[in-house]
């Protein structure tokens, strides 16, 4: 057989190679760096000669695609492979080839293991049989992923130090300016006045006044031609247009990076006063387009397809009606895939009521808290402060609420049975554990990108409408209070009462410790088993948090299996 044959043979290793390279610079050279990785790959398939390791003829070459994602051809090709039971190792020369984002190689490794293959990484050695291995491998890729996130701080900063030498780099130039030789902005003589115009006749007119004057006059786009050769721009000045141009302060001759107002040299087209003035006007005349106070939702509600939902009404004479509603994408654009609208109101009193009832329920709570791995007595601690962490929530103001909801719950999702929200539960523990001081600095910042564990949350509801006037009401969950029964909260007690009893006395039997008590044999022993409830099943009763058909009757004559998933189903808690 052909070493390099694809057919199964139980006495070799069948070694596929893969090679990746983010940039397509020189891929067109005779040797360029997928080759030299495949060279030294092939070379060590080689060496391992002696435990019938076989290099296979097919070649598996990202040139030009980022590790950041799994986006990428030959990478499908190697796992469409892979599950066809056609390869046995991947050899690669380092493991940011394969992927620099942790999330993503956890799910290769996955994938790898249920189709019974393993990878090898030339230049780092590791052996992912064993739980050190493993380990080390983690470790590995958590540098690699801060590898990658540091070089785009770099390439942000670099922007930022370019521009403010008057140097734009990447995207089209704004409308007003031009760009020289070497990468300058210069003012563009045909348009840079009209942007002047812009800034000093908005406070006065109305933006639909502008724009008819701007069309009667002719006033269009730069026109321009991409490097692909393609031709853009020439249009009319719409509102859009007229709004993104008032909207940059890059006219004040400043650029904005991190929060902080840089000088930069570029000529400006008018005052920072002005342009305050302007911002000022636009917001009063435009209040609902980027709110994301009012809107609380903006930027994290999308439909079942991925569609963003952007906000729709809320102006002119139903300025209390306000909708999301999907974009309208190009590839939704096929006459089928229709849009969805969703009552703003409703979703939104929906969604904070779903994350209240989530805070208080312990065992959906526990199950979030307990993926990321925490098994210590910090769980207890953390559950405790639910009621709290929603009572918190109720009481928050909207620029608050907003800065929450987009640091716990960084997506949502509707469709035609309801919401479901997502929540990232590293998020929650910190929200959980705050002492009320600097939680909100951090999220002013924006969502971490630091690979993250997410909690599901389900929340029923007839939310999509097809037309404004036709959205069905929805009733919102009332928050659930703690109401601790005292019948249930006792027997608690009196079990552990029992159980400290008999632990006294352990050369007695049941029966005789039953008749000291005064009470039957039976019932001793049923309070007995109460003591093996799970943790959270009784500290849900402390708290007043059980289901609201819990009785004693359920615990002390009904079944009582050890397995405490049984107990929760069995009871009401799953």
């Amino acid at each position: 057989m052909h070493p390099g044959s694809l057919e199964s043979n139980p006495a070799q290793r069948r070694c596929a190679i893969y090679t990746r390279k983010s940039s397509a610079n020189h891929l067109d050279l005779e040797v360029n760096t997928l080759q030299t990785q495949r060279e030294v790959c092939s070379a060590y398939v080689k060496c391992q000669a002696h435990k019938n390791w076989v290099e296979l003829p097919q070649k598996y070459d990202d040139g030009g695609f980022s590790g950041g994602n799994l986006k990428r051809p030959a990478l499908a090709r190697l796992m469409d492979d892979i599950a066809a039971g056609r390869v046995d190792l991947v050899v690669v020369y380092k493991i940011d080839r394969l992927s620099r984002s942790l999330s993503d190689f956890i799910r290769l490794i996955e994938a790898l293991e249920k189709y019974g293959a393993s990878f090898v990484s030339v230049t780092q050695t590791f052996d992912t049989s064993d739980t050190m291995g493993r380990l080390v491998l983690n470790i590995l890729l958590t540098f690699a992923q801060f590898e990658r996130e540091l070089a785009g701080d770099r390439a942000r900063d670099k922007k930022a130090a370019l521009m403010r030498r008057g140097l734009y780099v990447g995207g089209t130039p704004p409308f007003g300016y031009i760009l020289e030789r070497g990468g300058r902005l210069a003012t563009d003589p045909e348009r840079a006045p009209l942007v002047r115009e812009m800034f000093e006749r908005f406070p006065s007119v109305t933006a639909s006044e502008l724009v008819r004057d701007f069309a009667s006059r002719g006033c269009r786009t730069r026109r321009y031609r991409t490097k692909a050769g393609v031709e853009r721009g020439g249009h009319p000045i719409y509102l859009n247009q007229l709004l993104k141009v008032l909207g940059n302060p890059i006219y004040t001759g400043h650029i904005v990076h991190r929060g902080d107002w840089i000088q930069a040299d570029i000529e400006a087209l008018t005052t920072r006063e002005q342009w305050d003035l302007v911002q000022q006007v636009r917001l009063d005349r435009f209040p609902m387009k980027r709110d994301p106070v009012r809107n609380l939702l903006l930027g994290i509600l999308h439909d079942e397809q991925g569609r963003r939902m952007k906000i729709h009404g809320g102006t002119g004479r139903a300025a209390a009606n306000r909708y999301y509603k999907s974009e309208y994408t190009s590839w939704s654009r096929d006459g089928v895939t229709r849009r969805v609208m969703v009552a703003a109101d409703q979703t939104e009193a929906l969604a904070i009521s779903a994350l209240q009832a989530f805070l208080v329920d312990r065992v959906k709570l526990k199950q979030a808290i307990l993926s990321l791995g925490l098994y210590s007595d910090q769980i207890r601690q953390l559950l405790r402060m639910g009621h709290k962490a929603a009572k918190r929530v109720e009481r928050m103001d909207r620029p608050h609420l907003r800065a929450l909801i987009t640091s716990l719950v960084p997506r949502m999702e509707v469709n035609t049975t309801g919401l479901t929200l997502y929540v990232s539960c590293a998020e929650l523990i910190r929200f959980l554990g705050w002492d009320g001081v600097g939680f909100f600095e951090k999220c002013s910042a924006g969502p971490t990108r630091i690979a993250d564990r997410v909690h599901t949350i389900k929340s029923p509801a007839f939310l999509i409408c097809g037309h404004p006037r036709f959205a069905l009401p929805i009733d919102v969950r009332p928050l659930h209070r703690a109401t601790p029964k005292p019948w249930l909260v006792g027997m608690l007690e009196e079990a552990a009462e029992l159980r400290q009893f008999m632990l006294s006395n352990r050369d007695k039997t049941i029966a005789e410790l039953a008749r000291e008590k005064r009470i039957g044999a039976s019932t001793f022993a049923r309070m007995l088993r109460v003591n093996y409830l799970a943790p959270d099943i009784q500290a849900a009763i402390v708290d007043g948090t059980q289901p609201e058909h819990l009785t004693t009757w359920h615990i002390l004559k009904g079944p009582m299996p050890l397995d405490w998933e049984q107990q929760r189903r069995l009871l009401g808690f799953g």
